[in-house]
């Protein structure tokens, strides 16, 4: 990967966090264990509880990083960032022996960053990649961190400072007014980025960006000392800052771009009436030139922004409890900087690639999309009445069965009758009963603990076809419990119809999906079983 990223592993010093290859290769062994660490009554170190030898092989990696002194340093995988940065999330996994450990991880959100390590002589520029041995378990990792390599560390070799930045958040309510006013006036083709921020299902910020380095973040509430919300402009100033807003919006002369603006323009068709709006969409455009590929704001970012560093996680619900207001400006604003320069390379290489036809029906495909979610899907609320009828029969009838198969104060000894639920529907009741009957345990790939899921069903009827009534009628009560809770039960709009959430950028063979909308209502409408399934 160096080679090809240009770098000669010859001009390279290569080292490790430790020079010992730990126990069935898991790190964690070289750290005390959470027991442990209390027992012995240790104070961490960033966080983490590291072991007498591991202490030492650290500082003598500190000491061969101050002898060495290179113009770069490239730390690969969790714990190198970990022992390099102050980046890390620190999370606690099971040993697998009744005892929990600190592990680091942060890796996949901060790969491809500009960050510095402080070494006791100088500030050394530090890139985090992916480790190599993870890229082994999972291959499509390894181009984008051939482009981390490639990309970063020549602008990274003799170093670099931060770009400035012109950054308005919160504005005063002039200088709100002023720059939305240039915007509603403009006449010839202007860029500008929109990202709304929001919070129990309300606009909280509204952000734009006129260049990659300048950005006005409006805020629509005030966090009150008791971390109540309250209005953050009296109500004349809201209403002609609204007005400009819409004027903007609707602007022949703007060209609106935007990270996953469908969902965005939910919001805005709600509270702003905003309804059919052109606009470039950097998360369409990075699908259609690379689909199957991870499509956040932070990713795009660390691939076409030329100075990247991971700013936050990506959640379309700003969370108050963790985010103070002001910093929630500061990334909205950085989320519009962000966004308009990739939007720059998107447009680039979409000419380039000699896209533009493509391109062009994406867009059609998102107003299509737009308008779907606008006007609804109309339910017969008297026929799916008569569907939940049905099938709630149906599912006593099963329910009956289930219980004659097995009475419920023997699936409940495994909880000492702690529970009103029925067997069926307590995993830990179901495993319980499994048990009893000799069945054999199964587990789950992922996790390795037991579990009774689908995939457990259809291997135990392989196993034990004696048991094909449990399993059937198991499945069966699965089945019309999600239909009931999914599609019947699926909350309408005040006007009786469903309006859902439409993903036009999710899958790699550009196939839609639907899902609940921003607001709790519609469902996914594609998976509704047909006739008699």
């Amino acid at each position: 990967m160096l080679r090809e990223a240009g770098i000669s592993p010859d001009e390279c010093f290569m080292t490790n966090v430790s020079p010992r290859q730990p126990p069935n290769n898991e790190m964690w062994r070289f750290f005390y264990t959470n027991a442990e660490a209390k027992e012995k009554g240790l104070s961490t170190w960033k966080m983490l509880f590291p072991r007498t030898d591991t202490s030492h092989e650290i500082s003598l990696l500190f000491r061969q990083l101050d002898q060495v002194s290179p113009d770069i340093v490239i730390a690969a995988g969790n714990y190198a960032l970990w022992v390099l940065s102050s980046c890390s999330s620190i999370s606690n996994v099971p040993t697998g022996q009744g005892a929990t450990v600190r592990v680091p991880g942060g890796i996949m959100s901060w790969r491809g960053s500009m960050l510095f390590w402080q070494s006791d002589c100088r500030r050394i520029p530090l890139l985090p990649i992916v480790h190599p041995a993870g890229i082994l378990r999972a291959w499509y990792l390894r181009a984008v961190t051939v482009q981390d390599l490639r990309e970063r560390v020549p602008r990274m070799y003799n170093g670099w400072d931060a770009p400035t930045t012109d950054v308005c958040a919160p504005p005063s309510f002039k200088e709100a007014i002023d720059r939305l006013t240039a915007w509603a006036r403009a006449s010839r083709p202007l860029r500008l980025v929109c990202d709304i921020e929001t919070h129990r299902r309300l606009i909280t910020v509204i952000g734009f960006a006129d260049d990659k380095h300048s950005a006005l973040s409006i805020p629509f509430i005030r966090m009150n000392n008791d971390k109540t919300f309250g209005s953050w402009w009296t109500l004349d100033e809201e209403t002609a800052l609204i007005i400009l807003i819409r004027k903007v919006l609707q602007n022949p002369s703007i060209l609106l771009e935007g990270q996953n603006f469908l969902y965005d323009l939910q919001y805005l068709r709600r509270y702003l009436g905003i309804r059919e709006v052109s606009y470039f969409d950097t998360m369409l455009a990075h699908h259609l030139l690379f689909p199957g590929t991870p499509k956040g704001l932070d990713y795009l970012s660390s691939l076409y922004c030329a100075h990247h560093i991971y700013w936050k996680d990506d959640g379309k619900e700003w969370d108050s409890k963790h985010l103070g207001f002001e910093k929630l400006l500061q990334y909205n604003a950085i989320d519009c900087m962000r966004t308009y320069e990739c939007a720059t390379v998107l447009r680039k290489l979409i000419k380039e690639q000699k896209m533009e036809e493509q391109w062009g029906f994406e867009c059609k495909k998102a107003q299509l999309a737009l308008r779907m979610m606008n006007r609804g899907v109309a339910i017969d609320k008297a026929q799916r009445a008569r569907f939940g009828f049905d099938l709630q029969l149906a599912r006593e009838r099963i329910h009956a069965k289930l219980q004659e198969i097995a009475p419920r104060d023997i699936a409940w000894h495994s909880l000492k009758g702690k529970t009103t639920k029925p067997w069926w529907a307590s995993p830990r009741q179901t495993l319980y009963l499994f048990e009893t009957l000799g069945l054999p345990l199964q587990h789950h790939r992922k996790t390795g603990n037991a579990t009774v899921d689908a995939e457990a069903l259809f291997t135990l009827r392989r196993k034990a076809p004696e048991w094909t009534l449990l399993f059937d009628l198991l499945e069966d009560e699965r089945s019309v419990d999600v239909f009931i809770s999914t599609f019947l039960r699926a909350p309408l709009d005040t006007d009786g119809r469903m309006r859902c959430s439409f993903n036009i950028a999710g899958t790699e063979t550009f196939r839609w999906s639907s899902s609940e909308n921003a607001f709790g209502s519609g469902t996914n409408l594609q998976n509704i079983p047909k006739n008699q399934e």
